[in-house]
């Protein structure tokens, strides 16, 4: 989408929240930039910024930049992650995310009578990575702004108590094992910002095998868009107003992240490229929060905010469950 005049007031503002929260982030690390950018912005976004001049640029800041980092993240990735995990690596994260998923969409349906959109966007985010799976789903199932902003502000508080807790129970859960440790911290917090946090706040070992484990599950990123696009094409067709099909449309970005992935897994790419995707990837994804914080107004939150912060913290609980179960049985 074009920059307009009329933007450049919220998109300075918010790229400016931005840089201030990867610079708080360096004394807050067990935060994150990614939810000081969301914190800040939520308090800014009802009080300093509500102005119409920065409303334009804040909604582009929001949606615009973090395609651009989703796509660059096919250059932090390889099919040879996938081996480094194993077989039971990888049947861990299978399981995982799929009862993940199926789980948060009963919870929905029946327990927090949300809509079908918002349950696609609560199940991709808190299966996969947090803002960015979301942010990927969302146009495929065609959710709305609050539809979408709502359900990254609770996925990624979630993943904040989440931050906050597995630190601490993580060892009496699963052991000192750090590969169990990482499987753990990786298989279930959101974003990969909160999981290098979580896993620091454990040790350095961990958070190398936390960002495979995490890493596999932005992999198959792309399996659970098509998933949940074919499920809303599916309800749109069994609507009483039956609309012709036409085919599933997958965002560029994702089409972008396969082909940079299987060209990062067949050619050796230099470490500069990698590394240089990998810092504009996760500054695109504070940026993205930032907006969204920015843009999430009290009276939003209000309207649906206690709902779906229980539907997030029942949602985490059970995640960390299931990851515990399939640890002892897989790993031991």
């Amino acid at each position: 989408m074009r920059i307009k005049i009329n933007m450049i007031n919220g998109i300075i503002a918010t790229v400016i929240l931005s840089f201030v929260a990867k610079i708080l982030a360096l004394w807050l690390p067990f935060l994150g930039a990614e939810a000081i950018a969301m914190l800040l912005g939520i308090v800014l976004g009802n009080t300093v910024l509500t102005g119409d001049m920065w409303a334009p640029g804040i909604k582009w800041a929001e949606k615009f930049p973090i395609e651009i980092g989703i796509a660059l993240m096919g250059l932090t990735v390889t099919l040879r992650t996938i081996e480094k995990l194993g077989i039971n690596g990888l049947v861990f994260i299978l399981i995982q995310m799929t009862f993940t998923i199926v789980i948060v969409l009963w919870l929905g349906g029946r327990l927090f009578k949300v809509s079908k959109q918002s349950a696609m966007l609560m199940g991709a985010g808190n299966a996969v990575c947090g803002s960015s799976a979301i942010a990927s789903v969302s146009p495929a199932i065609s959710a709305t702004d609050d539809q979408r902003r709502t359900a990254v502000a609770t996925v990624s508080l979630t993943g904040v108590v989440l931050l906050l807790v597995l630190p601490v129970i993580g060892p009496y859960l699963v052991g000192n094992n750090n590969l169990l440790l990482g499987a753990l911290v990786g298989g279930v917090v959101q974003s990969v910002g909160q999981v290098v946090g979580t896993a620091a706040l454990i040790n350095p070992t961990v958070v190398t095998y936390a960002t495979l484990f995490k890493m596999l599950r932005i992999i198959l990123l792309t399996v659970v868009v098509l998933i949940f696009a074919k499920m809303a094409q599916k309800n749109n067709t069994d609507s009483s107003i039956a609309k012709p099909s036409k085919g599933i449309k997958i965002p560029w970005f994702i089409i972008v992240f396969v082909i940079l992935l299987c060209v990062n897994s067949v050619i050796s790419l230099p470490h500069m490229l990698n590394n240089s995707a990998k810092s504009i990837s996760s500054f695109t994804g504070v940026v993205n929060l930032a907006g969204i914080g920015l843009n999430l107004k009290i009276a939003t939150i209000k309207k649906s905010g206690g709902k779906f912060l229980a539907y997030g913290l029942v949602t985490g609980a059970i995640q960390v469950i299931l990851a515990v179960i399939l640890i002892h049985i897989l790993f031991n």
